[in-house]
């Protein structure tokens, strides 16, 4: 979850670090950048938000590594 949430915020205007390198690189418009993430973004959200709601998608991969 963290590591998630720290992607989101890495990519969500207007501080977004990664948003801001990548428009500087790509000599692009913040504006184009944003609307080139947005379907990615939108993924991030709805999976952190299953995350958060249902803790047991978090756990099931421990419980099929330890057997129970």
């Amino acid at each position: 979850l963290f590591i998630m949430n720290n992607a989101i915020g890495l990519i969500t205007p207007p501080v977004g670090t990664v948003l801001n390198v990548v428009a500087g690189v790509g000599r692009m418009k913040m504006d184009a950048v944003t609307r080139g993430v947005l379907p990615f973004m939108t993924a991030q959200f709805a999976v952190m938000f299953l995350l958060v709601f249902f803790p047991s998608l978090v756990l099931v991969p421990l419980k099929w590594l330890t057997g129970g």
